[in-house]
């Protein structure tokens, strides 16, 4: 029986148990489309805001989305380093569960949450993860690395692997299918990324990434169309039906994404994996529907991070 998969981001928001509230800081929240996410997360009661950065622009913003002021905390921040700051400080305090980015660059929140006063890594590598809900397309699709690792080596390739399908195996995707990219399916030794997919691949038939099937390397076409592998005549597991798209750089994730987005019309979440809490990282240019999403994808790991630890 073929494993079920989520088809949209709705359906993500169902899976999200009615308890336990998020508490979410947000690194300069005087943002429109990050309030109206926030608004209607508060409405779902998925989450606890923690809204830090410009107050006066952040309290008129509140007061003309309808946002209930009695739900959210504002903490005024003169410097978008010091919202980033203060957002990870409450995460290592323990008062927050994940930190979201606002109208602020992704370098500048990054940096206040690796800040060496906090403890927010936890030894692993730290990878950026899409989720893509697209037109037409029966399934929720993800990709890896198009916005944080630039030109990743063997070791860093698998760690970014492993983030993505622990992540995966959160959202009830137990089998996930991962699809190596490369130009073409052939190993070349004057193309390093289709070597660097075999090798990992290899290490997936070994069980190194559990029951994840990981094939490559894998052009897009054979990852995501039954058609072109039937006509290509090609033998493979994934057989046209990948969940996650692997980017052997951040070149190849970025574009494709973007492609995604603005070819495909696809709406996209992200998230930072790697750290204690999940860090929501997409465009400041982003759509309110794909920093809802965000929320929605941190809130359902946060709610099965709880129940992994009460087992």
């Amino acid at each position: 029986m073929a494993e079920k998969r989520l088809a949209s981001f709705s359906e993500v928001w169902d899976c999200i148990p009615k308890t336990n509230p998020l508490p979410i800081s947000v690194a300069a929240a005087q943002d429109r489309n990050v309030l109206m996410a926030i608004k209607v997360a508060l409405q779902r009661d998925a989450i606890l805001p923690y809204l830090i950065g410009n107050s006066s622009k952040i309290e008129a913003l509140i007061e003309e989305i309808g946002i209930p002021r009695d739900r959210v905390v504002v903490i005024p921040a003169q410097t978008d380093e010091q919202s980033a700051y203060l957002a990870a400080e409450l995460a290592q305090r323990g008062a927050v569960g994940c930190l979201m980015k606002g109208m602020i660059n992704s370098s500048l929140f990054l940096k206040g949450v690796l800040h060496r006063d906090f403890h927010l890594r936890n030894g692993q590598l730290l990878s950026h993860l899409s989720i893509f809900e697209v037109p037409g397309f029966s399934r929720l699709l993800f990709l890896s690395d198009g916005g944080l690792n630039i030109h990743p080596n063997l070791a860093e390739k698998d760690s970014i692997l492993l983030n993505a399908i622990d992540f995966m195996r959160r959202l009830g995707i137990d089998t996930p299918k991962v699809a190596l990219l490369a130009a073409n399916e052939q190993v070349n030794e004057k193309m390093p990324e289709t070597l660097d997919a075999w090798q990992l691949s290899q290490r997936a038939q070994q069980g190194h990434f559990g029951s994840a099937v990981v094939e490559g390397p894998l052009p897009l076409d054979l990852a995501i169309s039954k058609e072109a592998v039937a006509h290509k005549g090609i033998t493979s597991k994934i057989n046209g039906e990948a969940d996650l798209l692997f980017a052997p750089t951040i070149e190849v994730g970025n574009v494709l994404g973007k492609a995604i987005t603005y070819f495909g019309n696809g709406v996209m979440a992200g998230l930072v994996l790697g750290a204690k809490v999940p860090l929501i990282l997409t465009s400041r240019a982003d759509s309110y529907d794909a920093k809802l999403a965000s929320i929605a994808f941190a809130r359902l790991a946060f709610s099965q991070l709880l129940m992994t630890e009460r087992s």
